[in-house]
């Protein structure tokens, strides 16, 4: 009996094989403002005219026009942006001249500097942030956010 128990002490478990994954399903879990940018303005770059988008777009250097409507606005610590924005959601960290108008969640970070009107349903300012307008939080879905009432 004690060969036995020995024998079968020392047999390693078997460990079960995982079935393999069917679908690559990790994008679904991947935020929006996550996702390659459609377009970006570097550092050192300066744009005047309009950028007309449906994507995202990323600045770090300096716009300065019209922006169409897109889905997602990022502007980094070094941008400068001198336009009205009109967006679904907006990240900006760097300095805006011009309303900023978002459907559906604006976050200031940083040191970011705005100055013109904000409307937006949701918004998340960091401490250090500098506007110099008027903040409108509407609900969500407003049918004209341009009028806070």
């Amino acid at each position: 009996m004690l060969k036995f128990a020995r024998s079968f002490l020392n047999k390693t478990p078997e460990t079960p094989s995982l079935p393999p994954q069917l679908v690559d399903d990790s994008s679904i879990y991947e935020p929006d403002h996550l996702s390659q940018p459609d377009c970006v303005i570097g550092e050192q770059a300066s744009i005047i005219g309009k950028i007309a988008f449906q994507g995202v777009v990323v600045i770090h250097g300096l716009f300065e026009g019209e922006f169409e409507a897109g889905k997602s606005l990022t502007i980094g610590p070094q941008g400068f942006v001198k336009a009205d924005i009109q967006v679904d959601e907006a990240e900006i960290s760097g300095k805006v001249e011009g309303n900023i108008t978002v459907k559906n969640r604006l976050i200031l970070r940083g040191n970011a500097e705005i100055r013109g009107n904000i409307t937006a349903p949701k918004i998340s300012v960091d401490e250090g942030v500098s506007i110099m307008g008027q903040v409108y939080v509407t609900p969500v879905g407003s049918p004209d956010l341009n009028t806070p009432f």
